[in-house]
């Protein structure tokens, strides 16, 4: 993946506002905007839709051993490691699989809108997360070129999860 430009004058963030997706940009949205480019879930994606389409963006570090999320959980966000190892825990214990930045997690409960099915324990001290929702309100654009994109980037992180087990197998 080529790493792109991501400083953003304050005129362009202005232009995003003013084309009507949002009223004002969050903190986090951003350092969103900024990283966007290292973001393989966004690729093909322009700014301005990465705005409209996500909602509740979240940057937080953990420590070796930190719970990031619980099976069982109806979170809907996607998140993603920016820095660090995460480990899948199933039935309470069994360490199952690892995420290594610059990969998501958490986008099987988005798409089927189920609890979680695993536990994600930060694996590496420091790990750094963003999560973030989709913008429920901006799902009847489903069909809309912004998120079909998004949602063919997820079936194709999902695809290479599928390939990487069969591997093992």
């Amino acid at each position: 993946m080529v790493i792109k430009n991501t400083n953003y004058t304050k005129r362009e963030i202005e232009r995003m506002l003013e084309a009507g997706h949002a009223n004002k940009l969050s903190i986090s949205q951003e350092k969103l905007l900024e990283i966007s480019d290292k973001i393989y879930l966004f690729d093909g994606i322009k700014k301005e839709d990465i705005i409209r389409m996500t909602v509740n963006v979240k940057f937080k570090r953990y420590a070796k051993g930190d719970v990031i999320m619980n099976a069982g959980d109806k979170g809907r966000e996607i998140y993603f490691i920016l820095y660090g190892t995460a480990v899948v825990v199933v039935e309470g214990k069994k360490i199952v699989a690892t995420i290594d930045s610059p990969h998501m997690f958490g986008e099987m409960a988005f798409l089927t809108k189920k609890p979680r099915n695993a536990t994600i324990l930060a694996y590496k001290e420091g790990t750094t997360i963003i999560s973030f929702e989709v913008n429920d309100e901006k799902c009847s654009e489903i069909f809309s070129y912004p998120f079909a994109q998004l949602y063919r980037n997820i079936a194709l992180d999902l695809t290479g999860k599928i390939e990487k087990t069969n591997l093992k197998k």
